[in-house]
């Protein structure tokens, strides 16, 4: 502890301070410690004060009252008010407020989806297009039936579209194959047999079956065709233009109605050959069909550079770019879109963002994509690691961790080569 200056200290430095008047006072040392000191005292006392009485959460009443608007507020359709409600909970009712928005969340997607289709002009629905929309709002309707913007509306309105579209085709496809089986049938009895197997092969193509003059397309095109090879002189008598002989306005039409049959069944290298060689009224549609096409193939393609980059999120995007132009697309894009999101669901995991994580594995959850066994393990880790590092507060959440943990277990999911931490590791080998 010091002492207070003696007589002879005090003179020492009332000479040093006379010597440099020029120079700014000098004050004591003791008492510039003596401030630090009280100083320092304050601070300790501050901080204790803070440490002993930190700031208070909201109190468990009020957090319950404000769960209750924003359950209030889901209820009666108004997803806003309830999104900003659920995103202030914490405490008890954190996991749950976590499930609302996670639902309104899938909920507001498959709408957008469907209706984006349903959105759409006539000429670019089909039917694998209207059936990607049934399934949204089916998918929806199964998160709240009574949602906004009439799911169940919207899913009728989307199923007699279908219908419509569907028999419209099948009356277009009956009345084409028809035609081609009777121009067939004709060239064949001619003796033009390149023409005849170009006409029946079409029928051939599309329905197997048919019958054409008493026998299957598929036979009356084998036929042709081999006819065709041993025919010298069909040269000559054949088309100049595949598929569109003599100028006929009808077989002209009927090369864009093939060209469809061939993308609606993934034959888009065929699709777009016989896109290329439609008549002058049929460009338009047929260049619709063609950047389609293109815009597809460039979807997947970016898809799977981003994947190859693990950019998951933007891969995701890319691959529901190309559902969004045909669902049903070759490449399965819908379900390269669910892995994306596995994926990203796992980045999210080591990272250590488990709320992220747990939103993107419900969703594979929901959406039963591949892989459900590893998706529930890695869901029900996320939610156990979450109740870990928030303190232990939430039994549900750890509950919510256990119940995911065993269906992984269930389905035999081995945790061998999984690198997860040790203390989830031995709550899964005890379930």
């Amino acid at each position: 502890m010091r002492r207070w200056p003696s007589p002879e200290e005090r003179k020492h430095y009332s000479r040093r301070q006379t010597s440099h008047a020029h120079c700014a006072p000098i004050r004591y040392p003791v008492l510039r410690d003596l401030r630090v000191h009280l100083l320092t005292r304050i601070l300790a006392a501050l901080l204790f004060a803070l440490a002993v009485c930190p700031a208070r959460a909201l109190p468990q009443s009020d957090q319950d009252a404000l769960f209750a608007q924003a359950v209030e507020a889901y209820n009666n359709n108004q997803f806003p008010s309830a999104l900003s409600k659920f995103q202030q909970i914490s405490g008890a009712h954190a996991q749950e407020a976590q499930q609302y928005i996670d639902k309104m969340k899938a909920y507001q997607e498959a709408m957008s989806l469907a209706k984006g289709i349903m959105e759409r002009s006539a000429d670019e629905r089909d039917a694998s297009s209207l059936e990607y929309a049934i399934q949204q709002f089916e998918r929806a309707r199964k998160i709240k039936p009574d949602g906004p913007w009439q799911p169940a509306d919207q899913l009728a309105k989307a199923r007699d579209l279908k219908a419509q579209v569907e028999q419209a085709r099948a009356k277009i496809s009956k009345a084409m194959d028809t035609d081609f089986c009777t121009k067939a049938l004709a060239a064949a009895a001619e003796h033009h047999f390149k023409e005849a197997a170009q006409f029946s092969c079409a029928v051939a193509n599309d329905n197997p079956g048919y019958s054409c003059g008493g026998d299957e397309a598929v036979h009356v095109c084998q036929l042709n065709t081999e006819l065709a090879k041993m025919d010298k002189s069909t040269t000559e008598k054949a088309p100049k233009e595949p598929n569109v002989p003599g100028g006929d306005t009808t077989a002209h039409s009927a090369v864009l109605d093939k060209a469809k049959a061939a993308y609606d069944r993934n034959d888009f290298e065929r699709a777009r050959s016989l896109f290329q060689h439609v008549e002058a009224d049929s460009k338009p549609a047929a260049a619709d069909f063609l950047d389609k096409i293109s815009r597809y193939n460039d979807a997947i393609a970016n898809g799977e550079k981003l994947s190859r980059n693990n950019q998951y999120d933007q891969a995701r995007a890319a691959f529901l770019a190309a559902v969004a132009i045909k669902p049903d697309g070759p490449g399965d894009p819908q379900n390269r879109a669910s892995a994306m999101e596995l994926f990203l669901g796992l980045d999210q995991f080591y990272s250590g963002d488990y709320a992220s994580a747990i939103q993107h594995l419900q969703n594979c959850a929901r959406s039963g994509s591949q892989k459900q066994p590893l998706v529930h393990f890695y869901l029900g880790a996320s939610k156990l690691a979450r109740f870990f590092v928030t303190g232990s507060e939430d039994p549900t959440l750890r509950e919510d961790a256990l119940n995911d943990l065993k269906q992984a277990k269930q389905a035999g999911f081995n945790t061998a080569g999984q690198d997860v931490s040790p203390k989830i590791l031995e709550v899964y080998k005890t379930l």
